[in-house]
Order: C-alpha cells, then sequence, then structure tokens
C-alpha cells in the first residue's frame, strides 16, 4: 500500500512539471556556453536531441539534428533574457 502511495505522489509532482523550449541549437559550442550559463544561474534545464542526435553527439561531439533545450516554465522568463544578451550569429 505505501508503494502505491508513494507512485501517486511521483505522478503528481510529474504532472506539475512544465517543460518549455528555450532554444534549439546545432552548435556544440553554442550549445556549452548556454549550458554553463544556465548552471552558473543555477535554472535547471533538460537537453533533448532530435533523431538519433544522441547517439551522434556522443560518438562525435556535435548532432547534425540539433539539440533542443529544455527549461521549467517557470525560470523560463530567466533564462530567456540571460541568453538573449549574448550577440548569436544570424
Amino acid at each position: 500500500m505505501s508503494i502505491k502511495k508513494s507512485d501517486d505522489h511521483k505522478k503528481s509532482y510529474k504532472d506539475k512539471i512544465e517543460l518549455i523550449l528555450l532554444k534549439t541549437t546545432n552548435d556544440s559550442h553554442e550549445l556549452s556556453l548556454i549550458r554553463n550559463l544556465l548552471d552558473q544561474n543555477n535554472i535547471p534545464y533538460i537537453l533533448k536531441d532530435r533523431g538519433s542526435g544522441g547517439y551522434m553527439r556522443i560518438m562525435s561531439g556535435f548532432s547534425i539534428y540539433g539539440t533542443d533545450i529544455l527549461v521549467e516554465k517557470s525560470t523560463f522568463k530567466k533564462a530567456k533574457s540571460i541568453i538573449d544578451e549574448l550577440p548569436w550569429d544570424k
């Protein structure tokens, strides 16, 4: 019975997290820079590789399919303002 209660608690916590796409990048240097900025500002994030990009990043250090950087909804504005201050090549 306590296992089920614990599982229900985990499920309700998981349902409350809403992830938003902060940025998609194909560049390993840009990805590293963004990760460092988010870490320095204590903003949790999740990296999600597109397609087989995860395997490519492990094997070659980068992915031609791109990597999505996701942040929690409550931290999105802060994260966006931090990365928007940088002069990205367009």
